[in-house]
């Protein structure tokens, strides 16, 4: 089943109702990045201001009008809340609107969706804590291979192995790069990620996805470096970005390339 064919609804009305739920899995995504490096409850526990711990009402938790409302500040204890609520919010609104735009099937709209809010999650917990929890690394590989699999079994054979040969490879030149110099050249994290998209990329887009990675990551860390004076950055937002780019785009790119 189609967009289209849902009530003949335009598509402009669908593009509406994906900016809205962006908009609310924005929000929940600004809960899971705080919570998960915590260890805190992130299913049954009520939201609270990070300051004073105040319960948060309802109309506290509107995405964007209530931090604009309330004039970025908390309702109870007045503290300054952070602008990464509105951004995260709005971005997510975005990866929501491009899905709708470019996938027209339910059932790959609704996979692509959930992997673009398990990589903001990601993306957000990496810039700020450098890390990437491993398991929602292993919901976002359930994700991208239930995206993948259409039926070719042997085009999906090849992606885990070439997603395998990612991991040992990573791994290996991590832990051969941290004996010498004491750094490692890649994360655990990272190398998991490209594995990833090894899973949920054919091939020919694979090499689009690692040329565009790379693109970003360099620009990326062009402007950490002289933002924030430091020359180790995060690499997952840049990956990230270059893997929901190429999901959406793989078909009209490889028409291009061909």
């Amino acid at each position: 089943m189609t967009l289209s064919d849902v009530a003949a609804v335009p598509h402009g009305v669908w593009l509406g109702v994906a900016a809205l739920l962006g908009l609310i899995f924005g929000s929940f995504v600004t809960a899971l990045s705080h919570r998960i490096p915590r260890g805190q409850n992130f299913i049954h526990a009520r939201s609270q201001c990070p300051a004073c711990g105040g319960v948060l009402a309802t109309r506290d938790l509107v995405p964007v009008i209530s931090w604009v409302v309330n004039r970025a500040r908390c309702r109870v204890c007045t503290t300054k809340i952070s602008v990464r609520y509105p951004i995260i919010e709005l971005i997510t609104a975005l990866v929501f609107m491009s899905a709708v735009a470019q996938e027209n099937h339910l059932s790959q709209l609704g996979l692509l969706l959930a992997a673009g809010v398990i990589m903001m999650t990601l993306v957000v917990i990496d810039l700020e804590t450098r890390k990437l929890p491993l398991a929602l690394l292993a919901v976002l590989a359930v994700v991208c291979t239930a995206l993948r699999w259409r039926g070719d079994l042997g085009e999906f054979t090849q992606g885990l192995l070439l997603a395998a040969g990612i991991v040992v490879v990573g791994l290996a030149l991590a832990a051969a790069t941290r004996a010498r110099t004491g750094t490692p050249m890649i994360g655990a994290g990272d190398t998991y990620a490209l594995s990833i998209a090894a899973i949920a990329l054919p091939w020919e887009a694979f090499g689009m996805f690692l040329a565009l990675a790379s693109i970003l990551g360099l620009a990326l860390g062009l402007g950490w470096r002289i933002v924030r004076h430091e020359k180790l950055f995060p690499f997952a937002p840049a990956l990230f970005a270059a893997l929901w780019l190429t999901l959406l785009l793989q078909d009209r790119l490889l028409v291009v390339l061909v």
